[in-house]
């Protein structure tokens, strides 16, 4: 097994962000969620980092005092509910997307808050 080693960086709250091309700001996810860089245009892996790296502005604002770390199961609990709406269009069904509040409601009421503290 290969042990990959990332430089590490501090974002402007003092948060290490590994460099890589998961964390730059010029990566891109087309529809299959495969990962493309924005300058070359070609298809990347997570682990690659070249010399135009750019942290994304969410990593950059990771640590800020506004902002709230989402807790796993509630964005698991968003995908499945989203999947499930583009399954059944792709089924041919008509069906309006469940809104994001009261997807936010029914986790909060079966879970407590969706993000952690």
């Amino acid at each position: 097994m290969k042990i990959i080693r990332f430089e590490k960086v501090p974002n402007k709250y003092g948060i290490m962000i590994n460099k890589n091309c998961a964390s730059c700001a010029n990566k891109c996810l087309d529809d299959f969620s495969r990962r493309n860089c924005r300058l070359t245009r070609k298809m990347v892996r997570a682990s690659n980092v070249c010399d135009s790296w750019q942290m994304s502005s969410q990593l950059e604002n990771l640590g800020c005092e506004h902002g709230h770390v989402q807790r796993r199961e509630y964005q698991l609990t968003l995908l499945e509910v989203r999947a499930s709406e583009g399954l059944a269009e792709m089924k041919g069904l008509t069906i309006s997307p469940k809104p994001l509040e009261d997807i936010r409601k029914e986790f909060e009421d079966q879970h407590g808050s969706r993000y952690l503290f």
